[in-house]
Parts: structure tokens; C-alpha cells; sequence
């Protein structure tokens, strides 16, 4: 399968979930190679807009570009929205990661998969479907 199959069908995947919890969702075809900043799904229910850059990855580190990152995080915040990196790790599920918890480099913005598990949300919790548990550790 090829990168871009597997992105496509990762995205598809994604806007099959957010429809099933009743929101509005689209998703943005071609994206990477708009010329306008564009994030890959749009997902809006009752006046709530998020935005996902998708990324189906295997490997112990995700980079992506400043470039990529600025603009798409400047358009969910354009458009008064919340925005997420979804990471599809295979054979593990979606991690959902904001980028504050990435770490700016030279060229990209990088997150290790053991940070990325250590500080993702649970898409049943952006949705507001459920509660995030706080764990406290002795």
C-alpha cells in the first residue's frame, strides 16, 4: 500500500468515528498539496470546530514540518477551532496530540511515540463523549 493510500485511509477512518458521534465532518483531499493551509479532517457539531493533521506512521518519531504545522494550527485558530495531530500507530490505534507537547527543531516540529502515547487524548474525550482520568501516582 502506498503512503498516500494509507493516510487516505487512515483520514477515512477518522471522519467515519467523528461522524458516528453526530458531528459534521469532511475531509480535505489533497491537503498536503493545497497551495492554502489546510488541515486533513474538519469535524464541527453545535458551534465547535476541530481540525486533525492525520498521519499514519510507523516509527518511533513523527516530524512534521514547521511550515505544516504554523499553518494548520493558524487556521484552527482562524477559525475559532481546536486543533490536533491524529497519529495512526499501527496495530496500536490513534493517538491525538496538540502541538504543545511536540518539540520545536531546526526543520520540524518532532514527538517521540513514547511521548506522543504519554500525552495524547483519547478521541472520546476531545469529543466530549467522555471524561479524562486523572491518575495519581504515589
Amino acid at each position: 500500500m502506498t503512503r498516500y493510500n494509507k493516510g487516505a485511509n487512515a483520514e477515512r477512518e477518522l471522519i467515519k468515528e467523528l461522524h458516528k458521534a453526530g458531528f459534521a465532518v469532511t475531509r480535505v483531499a489533497g491537503s498536503g498539496v493545497n497551495p492554502l493551509p489546510c488541515p486533513d479532517v474538519i469535524a464541527l457539531k453545535d458551534g465547535r470546530i476541530i481540525a486533525f493533521e492525520c498521519k499514519a506512521w510507523k516509527g518511533k518519531y513523527l516530524a512534521i514540518s514547521h511550515e505544516s504545522m504554523d499553518e494548520e494550527s493558524e487556521w484552527a485558530e482562524i477559525a475559532g477551532g481546536e486543533f490536533y495531530v491524529g497519529w495512526k500507530v499501527p496495530r496500536e490505534g490513534w493517538l491525538f496530540i496538540k502541538k504543545s507537547h511536540f518539540h520545536k527543531t531546526e526543520k520540524n516540529y518532532m514527538l517521540s511515540l513514547h511521548d506522543a502515547k504519554k500525552h495524547s487524548t483519547r478521541l472520546n474525550v476531545i469529543l466530549g463523549i467522555q471524561s479524562q482520568l486523572t491518575i495519581k501516582h504515589a
